[in-house]
């Protein structure tokens, strides 16, 4: 039954992703207006920051800067023969956080809707969009897995604990049935003992007297 959420999860995670929406914008970052394109999303923004840094890392050294910008200087991509700058910037705002891409080609030129370039941009966004889907259901998968996993440990534990506690009440359940039996023994060992000694008590009374009775007849024969 537990497959089921995940299950949901995943398929709720392929229609997000195939629902991926990646506009052309135009974003001014340190004082310049770049264009480029940007997409959102509601994943993490720790799962997004590491996966961004990691995607742009296979185009050149990521230089990060202020206010989440990200360069790329000299960056090779894969749709251009010639070196480029990738400007990007992360912005999370309420849980959702913004994905800036800009690739400029030099000569005032950007990978835009103006040429064949921009659709390779939306691209590398809209793949990414479904590498971070991916990445946050199998940390909400290893998240449930931890869960269910500290919860079976803390269950054994109490049954261990439970029946070390059970083997220790044995134990000393025999113990104490041990002593029962032995004050039994006791018990009756005494009661004998008192028996025995009542009527040691009644013999030594009666030869009390028998030796006080002859003590006063000696006496009584004074001449």
């Amino acid at each position: 039954m537990k497959m089921l959420p995940v299950l949901g999860l995943l398929l709720l995670g392929s229609v997000v992703s195939a629902q991926v929406s990646v506009k052309p914008v135009e974003q001014e970052i340190a004082k310049v207006k770049r264009t480029g394109y940007v997409t959102t999303s509601s994943v993490a923004e720790k799962i997004i920051e590491e996966a961004w840094k990691k995607k742009l890392s296979q185009y050149g050294r990521v230089l990060s800067e202020r206010g989440g910008v990200y360069k790329v200087e000299y960056a090779k991509v894969p749709f251009y023969d010639k070196n480029v700058l990738i400007v990007s910037q992360l912005d999370t705002r309420r849980g959702s956080t913004s994905i800036f891409m800009s690739v400029d080609l030099g000569n005032y030129e950007y990978a835009s809707s103006t040429n064949n370039y921009g659709r390779e941009v939306e691209d590398i966004l809209r793949d990414f969009h479904k590498d971070i889907d991916y990445q946050s259901q199998v940390a909400e998968a290893d998240k449930g897995l931890k869960e269910a996993s500290d919860k079976q440990r803390e269950v054994v534990r109490k049954s261990d604990r439970n029946l070390r506690n059970l083997k220790d009440n044995h134990s000393e359940k025999i113990k104490l049935l041990k002593r029962l039996e032995d004050n039994e023994k006791e018990l009756i060992q005494l009661r004998a003992d008192s028996v025995q000694l009542y009527s040691d008590v009644q013999q030594v009374n009666q030869q009390l007297e028998d030796q006080k009775k002859n003590v006063d007849t000696v006496k009584n024969r004074k001449p």
